[in-house]
Parts: structure tokens; C-alpha cells; sequence
């Protein structure tokens, strides 16, 4: 039998870690615990899938893949928790 080379997780990122690159030093790596395990998993802006500005902020839920050949990273992180629009009209 094939093991799913994605497996589809849910968690809450947790910090938001400075990494120094980027415009004036601004990039960072973000960390989401998976809230089944409580594992975590790190991941930069460049994973996160939206239309607009890619961010999430801490405390957020959202929804992420891990891929076997990449330990301890989430990719396709989807926000679960997004804004409303009226707020900000």
C-alpha cells in the first residue's frame, strides 16, 4: 500500500521567529503546532496560500500539509481564521 506523500493536518501558529533576510531584515520563519499532536512545524510566508498579502498572525488557525522528505516544515498553509471584511470599510 502507498503512504499519502501529503498528510493533511490543522493547528494554531505559535511564534513568528526573525530570520534576518528580506527587506530590512523583516522575513521570519513562522511556527504552527499541530493540534492533534502538538508537534511543531515551521514554515515561511512563501508557504502560505491566499490571494492577497501572505501572512498570518499569531494565535491563528490554520490548515497545512507535511511532506515525508521534508521533516518538521509545513507547506500549503491555508488561514482558517480570516478577517472580516466589513472591519476594515
Amino acid at each position: 500500500m502507498n503512504e499519502p506523500r501529503f498528510q493533511q493536518r490543522f493547528g494554531h501558529v505559535v511564534d513568528r521567529r526573525p530570520h534576518g533576510s528580506g527587506y530590512g531584515g523583516r522575513m521570519g520563519v513562522y511556527v504552527v503546532r499541530d493540534s492533534e499532536t502538538g508537534e511543531d512545524f515551521t514554515f515561511s510566508y512563501v508557504d502560505i496560500v491566499t490571494e492577497g498579502f501572505r501572512t498570518v498572525r499569531t494565535g491563528e488557525r490554520v490548515r497545512f500539509l507535511t511532506a515525508p522528505d521534508q521533516p518538521g516544515t509545513a507547506v500549503y498553509v491555508i488561514r482558517l481564521d480570516l478577517p472580516d471584511v466589513e472591519a476594515h470599510y
